[in-house]
């Protein structure tokens, strides 16, 4: 009894045309629900509109519609309560679903899948993922910029060196700095919705690449199942996966970008600067050297950005070789997103509360400030005298050559060196970080005026986001 049981379970539901079973080792390359299980949720949701649908059409009854509807809730409740109802040899979710289905309520479960491909259907569930993560991203991505704009706040007028080149440039107030963060977070912000709109499109409805057969009203089943509008083409509905792919590479951006910001706080808090410290919570000790406090938090981060990026380069290696309409490559579709979409998460979920944690140390930036930064405030000023730029620019760096030669700032020079420049003096006696700073009161520069601007444009942009969110609760 054993046997027959275990030879009946282990049938495929397409296995009609089929003399032999499928080889051990191709069914292992071949099985997917370890890890596309995940889509429990939105595989669930898929087939009760696919069930509302078929009453519609009249393919099934309303009694046998509310069978169905009633039998999935279960299923996934007992999925999601970590109930072991499938099978080894269940090929993926849709397939174990269905299964179970049948065995539980008969010919009606046997019924759902009519008009209905693995194709769309899987093509149907993944967009619903990818929908989601980019909605659950976006908000931890506000949260994120949150964080950034508190930060920005406490040291709004604090004096930091601007860096190109990992070499000092020009002062500039921290909460530029971090500023400079909050907008490019803005961007990725954009592209998320950007995403969630590209996989806004119904594929159900398009069968295994023609169109089902049994047709019912694909832009009320759109609506139900939240998505904007109904794909035009049955056969591109089926077979890209351009939505996953533009997924995949906005998480690499994004991982890209957290990354950069990583590395520079990670300069910043070793102790040749000590301009910045990590809270405790977000570093590590060493299991041999007792002193140690390891930034390891926003090292795992700026890791993590070369496992996003691989993501992206492991589904479009794997779709720019597949033929159309579907073939098994897409099955490699999934892992990919999965992994960026939970890498994302953490990253973003400790980087913000890594930058809640920072502080800054004034002190310890103010003194390893090089005067030489205002090198070019020198040239401005000799250019408002009336010298032409590039002949402003070699006296002002002939001042740090001869500062260096002998060893000190270049403001120590003698007055002798200065006289030689037209007003040099009086503009040696303006040149300071503080006014450095206040001459770029330009949009977008790093005056008090206008970081005053750049706080207030980026409150606003918080409170619509808030009011957004709050009324898509509604």
């Amino acid at each position: 009894m054993k046997s027959r049981k275990t030879k009946q379970l282990s049938q495929k539901l397409w296995q009609g045309r089929f003399e032999t079973g499928m080889d051990a080792d191709m069914e292992s390359l071949s099985i997917s629900l370890h890890y596309d299980k995940k889509l429990i949720k939105e595989d669930i949701r898929g087939s009760l509109a696919q069930a509302e649908a078929l009453t519609e059409a009249g393919v099934i009854t309303s009694a046998e519609c509310k069978k169905i509807q009633t039998a999935l809730r279960v299923i996934e409740k007992d999925v999601l309560a970590g109930k072991d109802i499938f099978n080894s040899t269940d090929e993926d979710i849709h397939m174990a679903v269905e299964r179970v289905l049948s065995e539980r309520i008969g010919d009606a479960g046997k019924k759902l899948h009519t008009g209905r491909s693995r194709n769309d259907q899987v093509a149907t569930d993944f967009k619903l993922y990818v929908k989601n993560c980019c909605a659950s991203i976006i908000e931890r991505i506000y949260a994120l910029q949150g964080a950034v704009y508190e930060k920005a706040c406490e040291y709004q007028t604090m004096i930091m060196s601007g860096y190109t080149h990992l070499q000092q440039a020009q002062p500039v107030y921290v909460s530029h700095y971090l500023l400079s963060f909050f907008w490019a977070l803005e961007r990725d912000a954009s592209r998320f919705i950007h995403v969630s709109r590209m996989a806004d499109e119904l594929p159900l409805g398009s069968g295994a690449l023609a169109g089902s057969a049994f047709p019912y009203d694909r832009k009320a089943l759109a609506k139900k199942l939240g998505f904007g509008s109904v794909s035009q083409n049955s056969i591109d509905a089926v077979s890209h996966r351009d939505f996953a792919l533009e997924f995949l590479s906005t998480g690499a951006i994004l991982g890209t970008l957290l990354s950069r910001y990583a590395e520079d706080l990670i300069i910043w808090s070793s102790a040749e600067c000590k301009y910045v410290q990590l809270g405790e919570a977000f570093t590590t000790g060493s299991s041999m050297m007792p002193q140690k406090r390891n930034p390891d938090s926003l090292e795992l981060i700026r890791g993590k950005s070369g496992r996003l990026l691989g993501n992206f380069t492991s589904l479009f290696t794997a779709v720019k070789g597949a033929p159309l309409s579907y073939s098994r490559d897409l099955q490699e579709d999934k892992e990919p997103v999965f992994d960026t979409a939970e890498t994302m998460d953490i990253c973003l979920r400790v980087m913000s509360k890594v930058v809640a944690s920072l502080v800054f140390n004034q002190d310890q930036i103010l003194n390893k400030m090089d005067a030489a930064m205002l090198a070019t405030d020198l040239a401005d000023a000799i250019v408002k005298e009336g010298t032409p730029f590039r002949e402003a620019h070699h006296i002002s760096g002939n001042m740090i050559k001869k500062a260096e030669k002998r060893g000190c700032s270049f403001l120590d020079l003698p007055d002798s060196d200065w006289q030689s420049i037209p007003s040099g003096l009086r503009i040696k006696k303006e040149l300071s970080f503080s006014t450095s700073i206040e001459m770029r009161n330009i949009q977008g520069g790093t005056g008090s005026r206008s970081v005053k601007q750049q706080l207030s444009k980026a409150k606003r942009l918080l409170s619509l986001h808030l009011k957004k969110k709050n009324e898509e609760k509604l």
